[in-house]
């Protein structure tokens, strides 16, 4: 039932990269690229933390793409299998594990932008989302709603 354009995004880490996802040789993401990406994946996250779901392996290698394209139009975030649910009586601890994808987003964002050899106000502006989501205190980390506000201001320019 997918669409035959879709391809994974990066495979999955190897011995030598440990933690990070394997990008193909020469992989280029345009700007615009970058921001469907982190768009799309920021969404569906969204859904299913409003839904009361963690995602729980939020990796390129689970992202599905049509990114070849000079721009991709399709971005699907597949591999449920280590989802899990939101604790509904501890707020606190719900809150808590959605930061923490908000750091794994800010691991693929990393990535993208590793690979996107633009540099300008958005970029800029992306590494700075990254560094929040990134951040050491989990607490400051931002939820994905205010995650995809940011994203929707940005423009590839």
């Amino acid at each position: 039932l997918m669409d035959a354009d879709l391809t994974v995004l990066a495979d999955p880490p190897s011995f030598e990269s440990c933690t990070r996802d394997v990008y193909a040789p020469n992989t280029q993401f345009s700007l615009q690229n970058v921001l469907h990406i982190a768009r799309s994946v920021a969404s569906a996250v969204s859904h299913l933390h409003a839904r009361g779901i963690t995602h729980g392996d939020l990796y390129a290698h689970n992202i599905l793409t049509n990114c070849k394209s000079a721009i991709a139009k399709k971005c699907t975030l597949t591999d449920l299998g280590g989802a899990s649910f939101l604790p509904q009586n501890n707020l606190a601890q719900s809150l808590q594990l959605q930061r923490i994808e908000s750091r794994a987003f800010a691991c693929l964002l990393e990535e993208l932008l590793t690979y996107c050899n633009v540099n300008n106000q958005t970029t800029t502006l992306l590494w700075q989302l990254q560094a929040e989501c990134g951040q050491e205190d989990v607490a400051l980390r931002p939820l994905f709603n205010e995650i995809i506000q940011k994203l929707n201001l940005m423009q590839p320019l």
